[in-house]
């Protein structure tokens, strides 16, 4: 008898077969791309897809790096599409499954909007170049991604996700901290190509470190996050000698998060534990929090005076704070002047190139109502989160979200794969959302 299970191990073992005779002619990034849609079929369930596309996240680059080699840069590599395409699966399979909850939510009109806004401009543009798509994907599947899972038509994945997070950062951090001290060829051949001048010289102790994502900005973003839940996790241990393993954790990321040099995450890091100390945390927990910031303000003393001297990147004035002498400051206090009247932008230009404040980029490249759409979602997802950690409610997405919206005022954040985690953490906010008011007497 011919049973599922012998049909499914035959169409594995076929299309194996195949993809290693392919693999002899076609390119390995190609390669590399069917090994993971492959896998997509093996792993079969949603969140489990899902899952495997945040895995990606911290890593991909690293993959693309190697497999270029010498090579260096390349701007048309596919597999930057693979963790995007497996996410558009997983929700469109979702679009199929029946909603559990039927009332209409004020942050979900907000994500919806963001996304007509952003198709309005396109098609308006008509801006259907590659690039244009790409972009214009990277900020519109988040945030279908977070409807989906806000909905109920995809499964929960948030702790499990949350779960992940650390234990990736810490594996990202090492090879962070192996990449400033010796520099693979790979990402010195990639600094190189790509002209990445403002991360300083491609040498050992000259590098800001990037890690395995494809710059230092989305790398301090991922480990920023993992800190974050370190320290929500910590919170909400009952047990010391756990809390004091979440915060250590907490801390071993910092050490490379700091050779970054990325001042933004840290802000977004700082925001979030006095925010969590002072809504959250009680008693002797807020002194281990106290503990902490005053630990990494002496860890970042430490790199300063360490590697400072011999590096153009990690010096003292770089973390003196901002100030009117601050370039990076003024740079963005200037991006606002620039801006001027934002009725000049109910059509955006998806062409445009980037602004270092996610509201303006968006403005910019993908007019007023996409930007006011999403001011507005972060804003309510912000007083939500004060909310949840008030209530002692999913401080880990809560806190996660504080950190998200601390960020979105120093870059475009979803320029980046980055954008998959932002997603999962909006759709884990939404949904708590709709745990609490379907509890709530009507």
């Amino acid at each position: 008898m011919i049973t599922a299970g012998m049909v499914f191990t035959g169409f594995a073992t076929a299309a194996t077969a195949v993809l290693v005779a392919a693999s002899q002619v076609l390119p390995v990034q190609i390669t590399i791309v069917l090994l993971g849609v492959m896998a997509a079929f093996v792993l079969h369930d949603r969140s489990r897809v899902l899952l495997f596309a945040v895995l990606m996240v911290p890593s991909l680059s690293l993959v693309r790096r190697v497999t270029a080699g010498s090579a260096g840069y390349t701007d048309s590599d596919p597999l930057i599409l693979l963790p995007i395409a497996l996410v558009v699966a997983v929700v469109v399979l979702s679009w199929t499954k029946p909603r559990t909850d039927s009332s209409q939510r004020f942050v979900r009109g907000a994500a919806v909007a963001v996304i007509a806004g952003t198709a309005i401009t396109l098609v308006l543009r008509g801006s259907f170049e590659v690039s244009s798509l790409f972009f214009a994907g990277l900020l519109v599947v988040p945030l279908m991604l977070a409807i989906s899972l806000s909905t109920g038509r995809m499964p929960p994945v948030w702790n499990v996700v949350s779960s992940a997070i650390p234990a990736l950062a810490v594996l990202a951090g090492t090879y962070g901290v192996i990449q400033f001290f010796f520099l693979p060829a790979w990402d010195r051949a990639w600094m190189i190509t790509s002209r990445l001048t403002s991360i300083g010289a491609p040498l050992p102790m000259q590098v800001r470190v990037f890690g395995a994502s494809e710059s230092p900005g989305p790398y301090a973003l991922f480990l920023g996050l993992a800190i974050t839940l370190c320290l929500a996790k910590a919170v909400v241990e009952p047990r010391v000698l756990r809390r004091t393993a979440w915060v250590t954790v907490g801390a071993y990321i910092l050490f490379p998060l700091l050779l970054s040099g990325v001042r933004s995450t840290l802000v977004g890091i700082v925001v979030s534990a006095v925010l969590l100390t002072i809504v959250r945390a009680r008693g002797v927990t807020r002194l281990v929090f106290l503990a902490f910031l005053v630990g990494g303000y002496v860890l970042l003393q430490a790199v300063v005076g360490r590697f400072g001297s011999g590096s153009s990147i990690l010096t003292s004035d770089r973390y003196s704070g901002f100030s009117t002498q601050d370039d990076s400051f003024i740079a963005r206090v200037n991006l606002l002047r620039s801006v001027g009247n934002p009725l000049n932008y109910i059509v955006g230009d998806p062409a445009a190139a980037n602004a270092d404040n996610l509201y303006v980029s968006v403005l910019i490249r993908y007019g007023l109502l996409a930007a006011i759409a999403l001011l507005t979602l972060m804003a309510a997802l912000v007083v939500s989160a004060v909310q949840r950690l008030a209530r002692g409610h999913t401080e880990g997405a809560a806190l996660s979200m504080m950190f998200i919206a601390t960020n979105s005022v120093f870059g475009p954040i979803f320029d980046a794969l980055f954008g998959i985690l932002i997603g999962i953490v909006m759709g884990a906010m939404m949904t708590a959302a709709v745990e609490r008011n379907q509890s709530s007497p009507r």
